[in-house]
């Protein structure tokens, strides 16, 4: 068994770095840095990030984080990074493109064999869905959000530079070749570029899909395990971050697996529930499970041999941060949505800001705000934005439940869970209980550090996910569920009755 006192572990999420510095032993974290991350929408459906920006923002966050802390008490450091991000690297390493984001929607449709054709189901090609879900369990969104259908753009319509790159990356590629100069892609990130064969529990790069979709096999990253070591801190890295040099860099996962650690509810049947930004309901499984049609599907989990059975949905606290801007207010308005009854008199928002996922795959799905009345004011808005974002949640997880099974308990991660009527109205809209971890915000970084942790230690990761604690618990109000029930179904017509409409207003 190694030593260990401290981890930094950094989260680098879609709009906000968070950075921590986590105890190897409770999971206690001591100090902490947020930063937010500078994105450029340089055209329709683009969303990058300049890459020199981002990494000072890592820098400030982590600095931050270390600030009154002796750096030598460091032991190791951990990345959890966003998914679907892609980046191409030369031979030293250096950014030939901006980081493309999960969010860019420039190579909708792409690759074209896989939506063309005669013989289709729900748009795909029919023998390359087959050969897709064989080996992958899954298939790329038509959205284009997917990793594989910004290399095919890539490919398309950046030959030169495509040509040129000796790596084609993820986020956590760029982030860990900074950091120790090794090209390395976690289970989890390589198995969402659906080029990687993922049966029984591992990940692959499979050298039949890629030559179909023409990515050079040659050209992909390592695929190394979330606790190995990636190497060790570089003097450039180390300076900048004001850590020692040669430190341990643990290669962690994606977003989305780390919060799911940092969840704590690792078993079977134990459902987690991460609202941020975007939101999304994961529960782990020993069997990829996978519903194309409502765009559910498995991801290699954390956890040596395991999936993580995920519905992600692109927008919610997102909704309700555009609500306070444009009415002018601020999260003590949301924490006292309350005061409206449940229903908001009549008034219904959706969140489909950025298009949507689960439980409807359609980019051009639209927010709306329906059944406004001169009764309503600015309060009913932003307690219709609360419901919309649980009632969206609730449908999700409906089709959740039929795919993985019924919940023995749900935990709540991330930042919308430190707002307790949000919580609440959630717990209401699902009829159930959610308990809500210690520091929600923090669970990404926390649940990286607890893989940085069983790596150091040579423990396990359930008995350091073990150690995290539930800070309260979201009871669900009969009353508003029942309400909620009868919402739900007008809900669904909304985007039933729309979905035509949006199309036409893309």
């Amino acid at each position: 068994m190694g030593g260990c006192e401290s981890i930094l572990s950094i989260d680098i999420g879609t709009t906000r770095i968070k950075a921590g510095l986590v105890d190897c032993n409770t999971l206690e974290i001591a100090g902490g840095g947020s930063v937010s991350t500078p994105i450029s929408y340089p055209r329709k459906g683009w969303s990058e990030q300049d890459p020199e920006e981002l990494w000072k923002a890592i820098v400030q966050a982590a600095s931050a984080a270390l600030e009154g802390f002796e750096a030598s008490r460091v032991s190791g450091v951990i990345f959890s990074t966003y998914l679907a991000g892609v980046v191409l690297l030369d031979r030293d390493n250096y950014e030939l493109t901006p980081i493309i984001t999960w969010l860019d929607e420039r190579a909708h449709g792409l690759p074209r064999e896989l939506f063309s054709g005669v013989l289709k189901v729900s748009g795909y090609n029919i023998l390359h869905l087959v050969d897709l879900l064989r080996l992958t369990g899954g298939a790329p969104s038509k959205t284009g959000k997917d990793p594989l259908s910004k290399m095919v753009w890539l490919r398309e319509n950046r030959p030169d530079l495509f040509a040129k790159a000796h790596t084609i990356g993820t986020l956590k590629t760029w982030v860990l070749a900074k950091a120790v100069g090794a090209r390395i892609v976690s289970p989890d990130d390589a198995h969402l570029t659906w080029l990687a064969d993922t049966r029984g529990g591992r990940a692959v790069w499979s050298p039949r899909l890629a030559r179909r979709y023409g990515i050079p096999l040659e050209k992909l990253p390592r695929i190394a395990s979330p606790t190995d070591a990636a190497g060790k801190l570089e003097s450039g890295a180390a300076r900048d971050l004001g850590l020692p040099e040669g430190i341990p860099v643990i290669v962690g996962a994606g977003d989305i697996a780390s919060a799911a650690v940092g969840s704590g509810a690792l078993a079977a049947g134990e459902y987690h529930i991460y609202v941020g930004t975007s939101s999304w309901i994961g529960v782990h499984s020993t069997r990829r499970l996978l519903d194309v049609r409502h765009y559910i599907g498995s991801l290699l989990s954390a956890k040596p041999g395991e999936y993580l059975v995920i519905g992600e949905q692109e927008i919610a606290g997102g909704m309700i941060d555009w609500i306070l801007d444009a009415t002018g207010m601020d999260y003590s308005a949301v924490e006292d949505a309350h005061s409206i009854p449940p229903g908001s008199e009549g008034l219904i928002a959706t969140p489909w800001l950025y298009g949507e996922r689960t439980p409807v795959d359609d980019p051009h799905a639209k927010g709306v705000i329906i059944g406004l009345t001169l009764r309503h004011t600015k309060k009913h808005l932003v307690s219709a934005a609360v419901e919309g974002v649980a009632l969206n949640i609730a449908w999700a997880m409906e089709h959740m439940v039929r795919l993985a099974g019924k919940p023995k308990l749900v935990r709540g991660v991330g930042g919308g869970f430190r707002l307790r009527t949000l919580a609440k109205i959630i717990a209401s809209a699902l009829n159930t209980t959610i308990e809500i971890i210690s520091q929600p915000e923090m669970a990404g970084v926390r649940g990286a550090g607890a893989l940085a942790a069983a790596s150091l230690k040579g423990s396990s990761i359930e008995s350091e996910a073990g150690k995290i604690p539930v800070s309260w618990r979201a009871e669900a109000d009969s009353n508003a569920s029942r309400v909620y029930r009868d919402l739900l179904q007008v809900y669904r017509e909304i985007y039933s009755r729309l979905k035509s409409v949006f199309r036409r207003l893309s």
